[in-house]
Formats: C-alpha cells, structure tokens, sequence
C-alpha cells in the first residue's frame, strides 16, 4: 500500500511539474489535460482546482471556466472572483457586481474594486466609474494604468474636460505613457482641439514605436530592427485610426483624402503573419469611413461596412458612444438606400436599448420625414423636448426642421430656448445671426453677438480666450456688412484688448471705424501703425537712378479700367425671376420633361402602332420564318392580261367608258 502511495505522489509530482513548464511557456491547452489527471489523482487539492480554472480563464474559455468554479468551489475557496470575472466577461454585469458587492469585505477587496470599476464601465456608468480609478490612483499613483482608465472613463462619458484636468500636471507620465497619451488626445478632439489632439497622437506614436522596437530587439537578441517595418503594427492601428479621425474633423480636401487612406490601409485584411487589429478599433473605423463618403456614393458598400461594424461580438466591446453612433449612422444609410422596414427596425433596437438618447430622438425624426411627414417629425422632437428640455441635439434639430420649411422665427425660437451657455458658443450664434438676417432683423442679430461677447468676457480660461477671438470676429464682419461703425469700433478694440494686441488688419479696421464715430481716438490708434521702414535706401542713388517708365503701364490700367466700364456699362440688368404660385426655388422637385413641347410622334419615348399589314412579323413559333401574303406569288402581270396585251383584234368598241359607281 506504501508503494502505492509512493508511486501515485510520484505521478502527481511529475504531472504538476509538467503543468507548470507549460505554464511558463504560455501553452495552456497542452496544461489544461494534464489538470485533469492531476485532478484523478488528488481531487481535493486546492492547487489542482486553482490550475484547471487559470487554465481555461487564460484561454478565454468563459463558460467553460465558470461551471468550472461553481464545480470546484468550496468553503475554503469560493472562486468568488473569478466567477465575478467570468460574468464580466460574458457580459453578465448584474451578476457580476452582485458577487462583488458581497465580497467586498474581504482583505483583497483591492482587485474587486478595480473589477467593479471595470464593470461599472461595461455598463456605462463612466462617472462613477473615473471617480473609482482616481480613487484607486491616489492609493496606488505608481500604476499609471489606473490614471489611464480613469482618462478613459472621462472621455466616454462626455467629460472631456475633466479629462485633461486630471493630467494638467502630469508631464512626465505623459512622455512615458503612450496610452496616457492617447487619451489625452481622445479628450482634445472632443473639445475640437486638434492641432492639440495631433500633437499628442504623433507623441503617442513616438513612444508606441520606441517601446515596439525594444520589444523586438530583446526577442531577437539585440539585432536592430527598422522602424518603418513596425507602421503597420496592430498596436499602432489605434493611433492611426484617430490620427485620421483629426483629419476628417479638420476638413479639406487633402484632409479627407489622407483620412480615407488611413481608413483603408487599417481595414485591409492581414496575413497570417501579423497581428489581428482590435475589434473595436475596426468598428470605429469601418463607422468612420463610410461617414467620410458622400451621400449617395458605395450605398451597398457602406451598409456591408455598417453591418460589419454592428456585429453583437464587437457591440459588447463599444462605448455607448460608438454603439449609439454606429447605430445611428447604420439608420441613415438605410434610410438613404430606401429600405424604410429596416431602417424602422434597427431605430426599434435602438430605442430598446438607449431609450431616453436624444441621438434616438432625433434618428425617430428623420425616419418620420424621410416618409414625408414633416409634422410627424416635429412631433417627435416636441414629445422628446417635453419630458427632456435642455436636450441640445434635439434643439438643434427643431431649429433645422423649422429652418428647410422656412419658418426662421420658429427656429430662432427653438434655438434660443437652449441654455445660455449652449447657445452663446460660436457655431450656435453664427447660425441665430443668420436666421435674424433673413427675417431682416439686423438688431436682433446684434444683440445675439453682444450677448455672446459679455459672456465670455467674463470668462478668464485660455479655451474661452479663444472663444472670446471668434465671436470678435463674426462681430466685426457683421458690423461691417451692416455698416454699424460703433459696434465695429466696440468689437475691433476688444479684440486688440483681449485676443491679440499685434493684429495689424484689427488695428486697421479699429481706426476706419473709429473715423466715422470718433475721430480724435482714430488719430490715437493711428499712430500705432508702423510704416515701412526705409533706412535702407541711398537717397542720392534714387535721385542718380534712371526714372522708371510708368506711363506705359499707367496707359494700359486707363485702358483696361474704360474697358470694366463699358462691359459694365453693355451689361443687362438681371431681373428677378418670376415663379409661379407656391413654387419653392430652393426644393424645385424634379425637373420638367425637355420634351413637353414637342409632338408625340417626335418625342423619343414615343411607341408607333403597328400596322394590320405588320402583324404577322411579330407572330409566329421559334423557328418559323415569318413572311407576308406576297412572298410566294408571282409578281407582275397575270397571264390574262399578258395575252390581251398580245392579241391586236382585242380592242374596246367605240363609246362605251369606264362605269362609276355612286351616284353624284
């Protein structure tokens, strides 16, 4: 029996040490056999159960690696957090959190608050989830990885400016941290920040690459490497996919081409040898791509592309965001290639799973006037606004509804009821000044853009000194245009004041303004103006010099200026075009047929009758030849009539004529 005992504690030994070299070479389907002869062995030991579940959790065997838990689990070792993990990853959030709130108590509730915090933003509570990470980082600010969800957290949860707060003093993690980095440059774009957002993305690169290339020479013992070799690497893809989203903010047409290449290249399919791209990074790109196409152009590519990019597999790994955005887009498209029933189906989804969105609402709407019930689409933003009111999407929404039916009081009206806040931003006030100046309300217009300036006037940040430059110089173009010189003297000194005091075309429009309304300052202002300086010059080399001929070229500007004139002159003066009544200019319909004035017969749609005569031609079995009554009969005269012809005595007596038949 002792021998027994020897040789199966000899078995167990050798197999555990089998399974731990697989373990150190990463080979966890050769481990996971060998975990389960150790299992027969000694069924009951902790460290057997404890390999059999890091076994098949590392081969991402979810299912597998809970029942295993359950199995397993005993009063010592409850597998309390792995199973937590395993729903986690099932995305099984409920059950997830419930096991870890009745595990915090526990001395390692360190790894369960960081899988709560995980959890909480699978679920989309971001809030709670950056408050959890920062709590974490100020515990444990060696782990630059916790700042880094935390970043993450802010981004996804639309707080990009808490973002960049929480890193504002944090120089040295960025230069280290190439995620750091990433995210830094995710918070400047939401705040459309982008020659900050590019900056940080080429420093993310710098330092992804760098750290690819140590990589790479440790595992190839020190031989150097290429760095141009790793620009399709799979970690980079990331960076190179929001690189080209900066580029499509941006605009452009050399832009939007860059941004489109990247999009390919990253979407083009990937040897065996490299590395697979992450899902989410794929989704983001096959979104973005086909919102920088056209409307209208690769219809069915696109869709194909959306569809990809809305598989169940990749949404559990999407922000809400990207989830609601992809979902949004797929809509459109569909609404765009004229599949109604689709798209009503995927907006049912959407509204299942993201029910009070504004983004919903809005997508609601345009089903409802791409079905040409424009009062039907107005409904649904009104019933949204009354249960939401500060809901900008939808506001902005209403406003455009309002603005295609020209109805401009009713979108100034929609526009206006946004927070003042909201409706103080730059694009905001562009767009009510416009509305104002149709409805030839220039004063409104102006109040609009006073209002914005003592708003941000008041403010003290470097983001609303920039904010405060725009609104400036919409003021200062629009006084301009409406010849109101007190307001452009008002706007023109403010900038210089506040924005930029070196800003010569400012200082010029200051003093031109300044003229009409006070002259004495305009002289003050004046003499700011530098001239040109001309130390430079010999004056007894100019007075020595040849005079330069400049009667020629006076000549010919005389010439060329009574030319302007004369065409001016010769030049009609257009008339506005009369339409007919309730006729729309600017939504004409389709256009009349070219051919409405000709005759049916010349019109080129125009199907001629067939003939009795014809009929047979289009009749008939396959194969048969089709002919008319005469094509077997002989031609010409009869035999009668070629024999009275010949006969000489055959002629008609006299006075007999032709009988006609009828009577006169």
């Amino acid at each position: 029996m002792a021998d027994d005992d020897r040789v199966s504690d000899e078995r167990f030994q050798a197999t555990m040490t089998a399974i731990s070299k697989h373990f150190e070479h990463e080979d966890f389907e050769a481990a996971l056999p060998l975990c389960a002869k150790a299992a027969e062995v000694r069924p009951n030991c902790p460290v057997v159960r404890r390999s059999r579940v890091f076994a098949l959790l590392s081969l991402s065997r979810w299912a597998e690696a809970l029942q295993a838990c359950e199995k397993l689990s005993s009063d010592e070792d409850d597998f309390c957090f792995e199973k937590a993990y395993c729903h986690y990853r099932l995305n099984q959030c409920e059950e997830a959190l419930k096991l870890i709130r009745e595990a915090k108590s526990e001395e390692d509730s360190d790894r369960f608050q960081r899988l709560e915090a995980q959890v909480c933003y699978r679920m989309g509570e971001y809030v709670k989830c950056a408050e959890m990470y920062e709590k974490l980082y100020l515990e444990d600010d060696e782990e630059s990885g916790l700042l880094v969800n935390a970043l993450a957290a802010h981004v996804s949860g639309d707080q990009p400016r808490l973002a960049i707060k929480a890193v504002a003093e944090k120089q040295e993690l960025l230069e280290s941290s190439y995620e750091l980095c990433f995210n830094l440059a995710c918070a400047y774009l939401d705040e459309n920040r982008t020659v900050e957002a590019e900056e940080r993305l080429e420093e993310a690169k710098k330092i992804c690459m760098a750290e690819l290339l140590e990589a790479e020479e440790d595992e190839e013992e020190g031989e150097g490497k290429d760095p141009a070799s790793l620009e399709n690497h799979e970690e980079l893809a990331s960076i190179h996919v929001q690189q080209a989203t900066v580029l499509q903010s941006v605009g452009g047409e050399e832009q939007l081409k860059e941004a489109n290449e990247i999009y390919t290249r990253v979407l083009k399919p990937r040897s065996g040898n490299d590395g697979q791209i992450d899902t989410t990074v794929l989704a983001v790109a096959c979104n973005n791509l086909v919102a920088l196409r056209p409307e209208g152009k690769n219809l069915f590519d696109s869709l194909k592309r959306l569809n990809v990019a809305s598989k169940e597999s990749w949404e559990q790994r999407l922000t809400h965001k990207q989830s609601i955005e992809i979902s949004i887009n797929k809509c459109l498209l569909l609404l765009q290639t004229r599949k109604l029933e689709q798209a009503k189906a995927e907006l049912q989804k959407l509204k299942a799973q993201f029910k009070d969105h504004p983004r919903v609402a809005v997508a609601q709407a345009a089903v409802a006037f791409r079905e040409k019930k424009a009062k039907g689409a107005e409904e649904v933003l009104q019933a949204y606004l009354a249960e939401h009111p500060d809901s900008e999407d939808t506001l902005i929404c209403l406003a455009q509804l309002h603005a295609q039916q020209n109805r401009f009081d009713k979108a100034v009206e929609a526009l206006e009821s946004m927070s003042k806040a909201s409706r103080v931003k730059p694009t905001i006030a562009e767009v009510v000044v416009s509305f104002h100046l149709r409805q030839k309300n220039p004063d409104k217009a102006v109040a609009c853009l006073r209002e914005a300036i003592d708003y941000w006037s008041g403010k003290d940040g470097e983001e609303d000194e920039d904010t405060l430059a725009q609104v400036l110089k919409m003021s200062s173009k629009l006084a301009i245009q409406l010849k109101d010189k007190s307001f452009a003297a008002e706007a023109y000194q403010l900038y210089l004041e506040r924005a930029d005091g070196s800003d010569v075309e400012a200082l010029c429009g200051l003093v031109q303004a300044l003229a009409v309304v006070d002259p004495e300052r305009a002289e003050q202002y004046a003499q700011r103006l530098t001239l040109p300086d001309y130390g430079h010059l010999d004056a007894e080399d100019l007075e020595n010099g040849s005079i330069p001929k400049f009667a020629s070229a006076i000549r010919k500007g005389a010439e060329a200026e009574d030319k302007t004139t004369e065409d001016k002159a010769k030049k009609k003066k257009k008339r506005k075009p009369r339409y007919p009544k309730g006729f729309d200019p600017e939504n004409p319909g389709p256009p009349p047929d070219p051919e409405r004035w000709l005759p049916k017969y010349e019109r080129s749609e125009y199907k001629k009758k067939m003939r009795k005569r014809d009929k047979n031609l289009a009749r008939g079995p396959q194969g048969a030849m089709v002919t008319d009554e005469k094509a077997f009969r002989k031609t010409g005269p009869s035999t009668a009539q070629m024999e009275v012809q010949a006969d000489p005595n055959m002629t008609r007596p006299k006075g007999t004529r032709n009988k006609k038949g009828g009577k006169k």
